[in-house]
């Protein structure tokens, strides 16, 4: 990746920075401008539509108090028609018509196309007033009396009905008072069809009768908006926006409207915008020439600093810093300053650390060796006499693999690029002999490289050790199985002997029969058998294989409880077992497992004695969950005392007299189950129910994870 230069990088930062905030203040400000006009001018139209609505309203009002007057006067005054139309400008003529629809009075300006007897029943608004309404205002039409554009207002007079043909020409000359900025007329006047009532731009328009139901004036005004809300739309011929409102008059359902055109709102905020752009434009001058000018004098600062770290970078820690004419720069280099004195001293404090730290290296009593992608670098004088090397040379630049067993190669693949824990390694030493260690390796920086260090110590001597005890325990256990054998063939024995010597007896004295002899000889036999078996049992559980196995808890446990039956029996020493429903099956070496029920069942067997444990009761269960199988086995001899308790798995800790225990059979039970099988045992005092009741006892817990 390219470096890039910070004090073009900050000078860019501030120029666009500065940039940025004229240019959006200045946006803003526009945007503000042409808000405040819109606002200005949504007020006037708003203004203007109130107008024009109340003096529509006040036509509307006159038209019907005048409808009113007449039909409360018309059949007593012959003169009433002409008297109405000469004095109201807004009506051009007044219609009498029968209820069949048949012109029987009127009077009318201009009376060119209109007869009385005309039949006028096919007429909108003689239909409309005929079916239902009293009165009805029609939409605009092109009227046969003088063949202008034309409204009219129908009313019931009695059984006649009269009709007002409406002059709107009076109320467009009063919506030519009301233009906008550009001279044009704000107002326009639609019926509810969307035809032209009013438009004083274009009166054509009316005379054609233009219908602008489609247009955006409908379609994104008057149908989307409430009265009085405003909108762009485009005007007839959907070529200019425009900007605008309306309302509604409720009694003639016309529609008011009121606009001006959009862009020349727009055009008229030109020249502010030109002004603004110039002020924008002199502003960003004016800020890159100080952003510049500033970040000259504040990088002068840094260039200075540069060349001063590039000195001392070199070894030059007496060089001194000019004094800046900022006062945040000669605080930064006052604490430079003092950083410079403190690099210097540590500079000493490291050297120095170095030297402990080799002094260290060489003093542990561990072998130290360091190693980089498993190549060894460095190591300790420890290590010269661990692995039986004259000198460095012979260990440095060497592959570790190179020192290791062959059976010991993938242990060291797995652990040699992690952290880890201590394991155990066979190694060969540089005059061949084989030694077992325990390894432990952790990583460190040094000289700006990640490498390992890793610690070594020699267990040759504690596994022959181990060995020994493991034997002793072995030694221990056949001791006990030789009782229990002695046991076991107490009975078989004197049976043996009762039926020779009976044989014998009967044979001197002449009663021995065939069938007596048979029957003492097949006894001798089936007993002779039995010893046998014994011995086979025997034999199989001190065989010395070493063979990985899996089995159930149920096939070990009965052969340990066969080889313990007579010694059990004897101590009258009741055993339960409650085996789970879902079998699950253990891996490793089953005469080993064996050994560690034999010797926690005898450690039972020891407490009944001891305390004086009248009714013996011992339970084994098997609990069998989703993550983890446990083996808990109880009896209720009393417990263990609680100063012991966490001490009884340690070597040679025993309860007994020194005559009747080793203290290494709960030792080599804790190392077969956590080292050989990869689980966990521990004890606990609990209070068990036996068939006599509650009472205390202890139970040992055998763990095993079932997703190792």
């Amino acid at each position: 990746m390219k470096n890039k230069s910070l004090k073009k990088e900050i000078q860019k930062l501030i120029i666009v920075f500065s940039i940025f905030v004229i240019v959006v203040i200045g946006i803003i400000a526009i945007v503000n401008q042409y808000n405040s006009k819109i606002k200005e001018i949504k007020h006037n139209q708003n203004l203007v539509l109130k107008q024009v609505e109340e003096e529509i309203n006040n036509l509307t009002l006159k038209i019907e108090f005048v409808a009113n007057y007449i039909s409360n006067n018309y059949p007593g005054n012959k003169d009433l028609l002409k008297n109405v139309v000469d004095t109201n400008l807004n009506i051009s003529s007044i219609l009498v018509l029968s209820k069949e629809g048949i012109i029987e009075d009127f009077y009318a300006l201009s009376n060119l196309n209109i007869n009385k007897g005309f039949d006028y029943s096919k007429k909108e608004y003689f239909k409309k007033i005929k079916k239902s309404s009293d009165t009805y205002w029609s939409n605009v039409f092109l009227s046969t009396v003088n063949e202008v554009p034309s409204i009219s207002y129908s009313f019931k007079m009695n059984d006649k009905i009269g009709v007002f043909m409406i002059n709107i020409s009076e109320l467009s000359n009063f919506m030519l008072r009301f233009k906008n900025h550009n001279g044009s007329h704000m107002i326009r006047i639609y019926d509810k069809n969307g035809i032209i009532i009013v438009n004083p731009d274009n009166k054509q328009l009316v005379l054609e009768r233009f219908n602008v139901r489609y247009s955006e004036v409908f379609t994104k005004l008057i149908n989307i908006k409430q009265a009085f809300e405003h909108a762009i739309f485009k005007n007839k011929n959907g070529e200019k926006s425009q900007f605008g409102s309306y309302t509604k008059i409720e009694k003639t359902a016309w529609y008011v409207i009121v606009r001006e055109s959009h862009n020349y709102i727009l055009k008229s905020l030109d020249t502010i915008v030109y002004y603004f752009a110039f002020a924008i434009l002199l502003f960003i001058i004016i800020s890159i020439f100080l952003s510049l000018r500033i970040s000259k004098n504040i990088f002068k600062s840094f260039d200075d600093m540069q060349d001063i770290t590039s000195k001392i970078a070199s070894g030059d820690y007496n060089v001194k810093l000019k004094i800046s004419e900022y006062d945040e720069f000669n605080k930064l280099l006052e604490s430079f300053n003092s950083m410079q004195i403190e690099i210097d001293k540590r500079e000493d404090i490291l050297e120095n650390s170095l030297a402990s730290f080799k002094a260290l290296f060489n003093s542990t009593m561990e072998s130290v060796m360091l190693h980089e992608n498993g190549i060894c670098f460095d190591v300790n004088d420890v290590t010269l006499k661990l692995f039986r090397a004259k000198s460095k040379d012979e260990l440095i630049g060497k592959k570790i693999a190179d020192f290791i067993t062959e059976e010991s190669k993938e242990i060291l693949k797995a652990n040699i690029d992690r952290e880890t824990e201590t394991y155990e390694l066979g190694i060969i030493r540089v005059d061949g002999t084989r030694i077992d260690a325990l390894v432990q390796g952790k990583f460190l920086e040094l000289n700006g490289r990640v490498v390992k260090v890793s610690a070594i110590i020699d267990i040759t001597e504690l596994k022959r050790k181990d060995q020994l005890l493991f034997q002793q325990s072995k030694m221990a256990s056949m001791g006990e199985m030789i009782g229990n054998i002695a046991h076991q063939w107490r009975q078989p024995l004197s049976i043996i002997s009762t039926c020779a010597s009976g044989v014998k007896f009967e044979k001197e004295f002449a009663v021995l029969s065939d069938e007596r002899l048979n029957e003492s000889m097949d006894m001798i036999v089936k007993n002779t058998q039995y010893l046998s078996k014994t011995i086979d049992d025997f034999r199989n559980f001190f065989r010395s294989d070493k063979k990985i196995e899996e089995f159930t808890l149920e096939d070990i446990l009965n052969k340990a409880l066969l080889l313990l039956n007579s010694s059990l029996k004897s101590h009258e020493i009741n055993i339960v077992t409650k085996f789970s429903d879902s079998e699950f099956k253990l891996k490793g070496y089953p005469n080993e497992f064996i050994q560690v029920l034999i010797n926690i069942i005898n450690n039972s067997k020891d407490a009944f004695i001891s305390n004086k444990i009248e009714n013996r009761y011992i339970e084994i269960e098997e609990i069998n969950d989703k993550n983890l199988y446990r083996l808990h086995i109880k009896d209720n001899a009393g417990g263990i005392a609680p100063n012991i308790i966490d001490r009884i798995f340690d070597p040679y800790f025993t309860t007994k007299h020194k005559s009747k225990g080793t203290g290494i059979g709960l030792y080599m039970s804790h190392q077969i189950i956590v080292d050989h099988m990869k689980g966990n045992i521990f004890v606990k005092n609990i209070e068990i129910e036996s068939p006599c009741g509650l009472s205390l006892g202890s139970c040992f817990c055998i763990e095993f994870d079932k997703n190792i």
